[in-house]
């Protein structure tokens, strides 16, 4: 096992035998080649490193959350370190800079990948997703800045942390 960093901060944890250091190709964003949402996710964060696509969901996350969704599961893979970082970084953000940093519609986007046929490109992404989902369940109110029930978010990392566990 080795650790994957994001601008030197460990973030997930691997098996080198999958995790490659090679940046995504289109094919791996969009492996049903046609997938409009999958291409869109393939201008969005194509040949970005994960350094570049931080700064990116950062600046705009509203923008380009769903693209975690609809990108192939060799591209969520390779990328799945921006969202486990961007959500952390919370603790470090004043209050009234938090809002919800996306945490309703994130595990959303990461049990999409679960499913379907990209599923064996992001099986050892397991521990790490169950480890962002206990960093959620545990720091909830971080994220509930602006929501009226706090339920809601905890529902949604609750929801991808049984699929997740069960094996979807």
């Amino acid at each position: 096992m080795s650790k994957l960093t994001i601008g030197g901060l460990v973030n997930a944890i691997v098996h080198p035998q999958i995790m490659s250091n090679e940046l995504p190709n289109e094919t791996d964003f969009d492996p049903n080649h046609g997938g409009l949402d999958a291409q869109c996710a393939w201008r969005n964060f194509g040949g970005l490193t994960l350094d570049e696509a931080l700064v990116k969901f950062e600046e705009y996350p509203e923008i380009y959350q769903e693209d975690f969704m609809f990108m192939g599961g060799k591209a969520f893979a390779f990328y799945f370190p921006v969202i486990d970082r961007f959500l952390r970084r919370t603790i470090e953000l004043p209050e009234d800079q938090r809002g919800d940093r996306q945490s309703w519609i994130l595990p959303q986007c990461i049990k999409n990948q679960f499913k379907g046929r990209e599923v064996c490109h992001v099986q050892h992404l397991r521990q790490p997703v169950l480890g962002l989902c206990d960093f959620m369940l545990k720091n909830i109110d971080l994220f509930a800045y602006d929501w009226s029930d706090v339920t809601e978010l905890q529902i949604q990392w609750l929801q991808l942390k049984q699929a997740v566990e069960d094996g979807v």
